[in-house]
């Protein structure tokens, strides 16, 4: 299970204050103790009025794309999600509170080791 520890919250909170969006998302994660795994779902419950219908995996599958782009990549190696919450929400059709937490789980997977082909050899 991906966890985000209070650390990183205060961290994101810091970086994503502009957005309630945001900051909502990240109250969602303190609410599920950090565990990303029950967060993502619940946020998706929430913003969309609607039962969750994809896995966490889904979610990041369908935003892998986006996510994998070097520009994008480099800002969450570095741990900047504020920059990408908003342009992943517009592409991959999700709210912005469930691309908020999705960004924190590319952050907390690596992207690299996200973004790696698999089967590829890399």
């Amino acid at each position: 299970m991906l966890t985000v520890t209070p650390e990183e919250i205060t961290q994101f909170r810091s970086q994503l204050a502009d957005s309630p969006e945001a900051l909502t998302a990240l109250d969602t994660i303190e609410e599920c103790e950090g565990y990303l795994d029950d967060a993502v779902p619940l946020l998706l419950m929430r913003e969309t009025a609607q039962e969750a219908d994809r896995s966490l995996n889904d979610l990041l599958e369908k935003c892998r794309q986006f996510l994998c782009q070097e520009e994008v990549r480099e800002f969450l190696e570095s741990g900047l999600i504020a920059p990408i919450v908003e342009p992943l929400a517009a592409s991959a059709g999700i709210p912005l509170g469930t691309a908020t937490a999705l960004s924190i789980c590319v952050f907390k997977l690596g992207a690299k080791q996200f973004c790696k082909v698999p089967g590829s050899g890399d």
